[in-house]
């Protein structure tokens, strides 16, 4: 059969007798529709997303700023305990350097350990106290800090570190001192020598007590043994711990008129 060129078939068109056209559009706005309402989806999620992630972190902020409260107070608190701590090592230091100063064994009460110790027989002729001061190495401490602060000042005049503090200087060390005590005397014979050193060992003001010499001597026609002791102060010698010595003062003028009375 012959078609018409106005003829046409329904099923060349689709199953449908709308214009392709017209259908093309309807398709064109299907498809703007469901990408914009996607879009909106999109953004409202992104936005969600927003309020949420940005009130965590108003939330941590608030946490930060607390926290920075804290840490300034704190930090307060640190500075006062380092000021407490310098002073404290400032008052141990000249505690430490006055300890050294004074006499942990006062001469008075050494000189009566020497005359109470004495045998009955025995004459004490000289007692001769030496004092050497002993060179201290520099800590470890001090001598980083000193290294220190040449480096420092090595970098501040090839032009760095010029806000750098400037360094503090070492902390005073307190002198220590070397006591070496020279004993002279004479004794009838070498028993009595014997007794006064094993005394002189047992006494807790000295050490390292040692016979350096002894021999024959004449004093006023009498036969006798001259002695010589020297020992050592220990650093803690404390006189508290002599029961029988007590501090006294003696009488020069007195000792000044029975020489010259012999």
């Amino acid at each position: 059969m012959r078609k018409l060129p106005w003829h046409t078939d329904p099923r060349d068109s689709g199953s449908s007798f709308l214009p392709k056209d017209y259908v093309k559009g309807k398709q064109e706005v299907r498809f703007v529709a469901i990408t914009v309402s996607l879009f909106v989806i999109v953004m409202l999620a992104v936005v969600g997303a927003f309020l949420v992630t940005n009130r965590r972190w108003a939330t941590v902020r608030d946490q930060q700023r607390v926290i920075s409260a804290q840490y300034e107070s704190e930090k307060v608190k640190l500075e006062q305990l380092k000021t407490l701590e310098a002073q404290r090592d400032e008052m141990l230091s000249k505690a430490r350097i006055t300890t050294a100063l004074l006499e942990a064994a006062p001469r008075s009460v050494l000189l009566a350990e020497l005359v109470t110790s004495l045998p009955e027989e025995a004459t004490l002729l000289q007692a001769k106290l030496v004092s050497k001061r002993v060179k201290q190495a520099p800590p470890a401490e001090a001598a980083k800090a000193a290294s220190k602060a040449k480096s420092k000042s090595k970098s501040k005049s090839d032009g760095k570190g010029e806000n750098e503090e400037p360094a503090k200087p070492p902390p005073v060390q307190p002198p220590k001192f070397e006591y070496t005590l020279t004993i002279t005397g004479v004794a009838p014979t070498n028993n009595e020598v014997a007794d006064y050193l094993t005394r002189l060992q047992q006494s807790p003001l000295l050490k390292s007590v040692e016979l350096a010499f002894i021999e024959d001597t004449k004093l006023q026609d009498l036969q006798l043994r001259r002695f010589e002791i020297v020992a050592q102060l220990p650093e803690d010698a404390d006189a508290r711990q002599v029961e029988e010595a007590e501090e006294f003062e003696l009488d020069m003028v007195s000792a000044v008129e029975k020489e010259d009375d012999q």
